[in-house]
C-alpha cells in the first residue's frame, strides 16, 4: 500500500509543479531535460548502484524502456503545457482519464477478475474523471480549439505510456530489475527530450538560469518517486491493474485538486465537486 500512496502523491505533485513553473518564469525546455537526469541519479543512489549501460544492449526489456521514455518526454511537454494554459485540474484528470485504456486491456489480456461490482467502480471512476474534466459552458465558448484539444492528446499518450509500463511489468520486470529498468527509461526520456528541444532551437544558453537547474531537479526526484512507486505497485500480490489503476488516477486527481485549490486558488465547480464524489464511491467499490 505505501507504493500505491506514494505513487499517488508524487503523480499528483507533478502537474502542480508544472503550474509553478510558470509563475516562477521557469524555461520548462532545460528543466524538463534536466529532470531526466535527475530521476537517473535518482534511481542510481535509490537502487545502490549506477545503471550499467554496458549492460544494457542484453537487457530484454530494453527495447520497451526505449519506447516508455520516449513517450514520457513527449508527455512530460504536454502536461506542462497543458497545466500551464488550461489548469492544474484539467491537466491532472485528463491524463488519468486514460486508465479507461490499461484497466480495458487488463480484462481482456491479464486474466483481471470481472464481477458487477468491479465493473460499476470502474464505470464510477471514468465517470469521476470525465465530470472533473469537464469544461464548464463559459470555458466552451472562449477556449480556442488547440487547447481543447489538448486534454484529448494528454488522454492519448499517457494512455499509451500505462500500456507500456504494465506490459513491461507482466512479461520482463522482476525485483532485481525494477530500478534499472525505471533508470534506462527515464535515460531515454533525458535523450528524447534533448532531441525535441535541439530539433526545436529551444535550448538557447542565454536563457539557462539557476533555477530552472533547482526546477528540474525537485521535478526529477518527484518523478523518478511516482513512476518507481507505480511500477512496484502494479507487482502488489493480491492486487489487479484494473482495480489499482482507477484507485491511483482518483488519488491523483483527488491530490492535484486541492493542490490547485490550495496554492493557485483555482476553482472547483459544482460538477467537478460531484465528480470527487463519485471518484470516492468508486474507490470503495473496487476494494468492495
Amino acid at each position: 500500500m505505501i507504493y500505491l500512496l506514494l505513487a499517488i502523491v508524487g503523480s499528483g505533485l507533478i502537474p502542480v509543479l508544472f503550474r509553478g513553473f510558470a509563475d516562477w518564469r521557469v524555461n520548462v525546455f532545460w528543466a524538463i531535460p534536466v529532470n531526466y537526469l535527475t530521476c537517473v541519479i535518482a534511481g542510481s543512489i535509490w537502487g545502490g548502484h549506477p545503471l550499467a549501460l554496458t549492460m544494457l544492449p542484453s537487457q530484454r526489456w530494453l527495447w520497451l524502456a526505449m519506447l516508455q521514455g520516449g513517450i514520457l518526454a513527449v508527455n512530460f511537454f504536454l502536461l506542462a503545457y497543458t497545466a500551464q494554459r488550461v489548469g492544474v485540474s484539467v491537466a491532472a484528470l485528463a491524463s488519468r482519464l486514460s486508465v479507461a485504456i490499461p484497466s480495458i486491456l487488463a480484462f481482456l489480456f491479464y486474466g483481471d477478475s470481472f464481477n458487477a461490482a468491479k465493473l460499476t467502480g470502474l464505470a464510477a471512476a471514468l465517470l469521476s474523471l470525465y465530470l472533473c474534466t469537464a469544461s464548464t459552458e463559459r470555458d466552451a465558448t472562449t477556449r480556442p480549439l488547440r487547447l481543447k484539444l489538448l486534454p484529448l492528446l494528454v488522454f492519448l499518450t499517457f494512455g499509451c505510456y500505462f500500456i507500456v509500463i504494465k506490459y513491461a511489468q507482466v512479461h520482463y520486470l522482476s525485483e532485481t530489475s525494477f530500478h534499472d529498468y525505471v533508470m534506462a527509461g527515464f535515460l531515454f526520456g533525458f535523450l528524447t527530450a534533448l532531441a525535441i528541444c535541439s530539433a526545436r532551437r529551444l535550448l538557447v544558453l542565454k536563457q539557462f538560469r539557476l533555477v530552472d537547474v533547482v526546477s528540474g531537479l525537485i521535478l526529477g526526484g518527484v518523478n523518478y518517486v511516482a513512476v518507481y512507486a507505480l511500477v512496484r505497485a502494479l507487482a502488489l500480490e493480491g492486487w489487479q491493474s484494473s482495480q489499482l489503476y482507477p484507485m491511483y488516477s482518483v488519488g491523483v486527481v483527488a491530490v492535484s485538486t486541492g493542490l490547485a485549490m490550495l496554492l493557485f486558488k483555482e476553482r472547483l465547480s459544482n460538477i467537478r465537486k460531484v465528480g470527487l464524489i463519485v471518484g470516492l464511491v468508486a474507490v470503495a467499490l473496487l476494494n468492495g
